[in-house]
């Protein structure tokens, strides 16, 4: 009878630390104090090598911190993991951060995978046709340039070679 209390006990003192656990994160995160976050996240990884929300709160915390190789070194931790929903969150985060270094073939496609894992996520649906767009625009761009070039090109060299025909 006081085994089975003792366990209950150690198990409800668990539950009650991974909530609190969240939402004192959580709490920091959203009161603005980034780097709070971040130091409370890897205290909450030193004791719980292996929680993936701690994780996730870490890549985001590190993310507001402009610590952004801390960020995606977390986010990408998530991908291996069996929680969907939780990698579809880091598949958009990941996509964001290449979006920002204006890396946006790798941002699309993992705009794509997030979507794949949570179709009614919003902001990956918006970001990855905004971003489908100005690549779109940016291929346009760059076809008009290198025919605008080619025609300059031709005209230059039709040029010259009146020149040389006149003398």
């Amino acid at each position: 009878m006081i085994n089975k209390l003792f366990r209950t006990l150690v198990v409800l003192n668990f539950i009650f630390s991974i909530v609190e656990a969240k939402d004192k994160g959580i709490e920091l995160f959203n009161d603005k104090k980034f780097a709070e976050a971040v130091d409370y996240y890897k205290r909450v990884l030193e004791a719980r090598k292996d929680d993936p929300s701690a994780t996730f709160g870490l890549g985001s915390s590190s993310y507001y911190n402009n610590d952004i190789e801390s960020a995606l070194k977390n986010f990408e931790k998530i991908l291996n993991i069996n929680d969907k929903a939780l990698q579809g969150k880091a598949f958009y985060n990941i996509a964001r951060i290449l979006q920002d270094q204006n890396e946006i073939d790798k941002s699309l496609s993992l705009y794509k995978k997030s979507l794949e894992l949570n179709p009614n996520d919003i902001d990956s649906k918006i970001n990855y046709e905004i971003l489908k767009n100005i690549s779109k625009q940016d291929q346009q761009n760059a076809d008009n340039q290198e025919g605008e070039q080619d025609q300059q090109n031709a005209d230059n060299q039709e040029g010259e070679q009146d020149q040389q025909n006149a003398d």
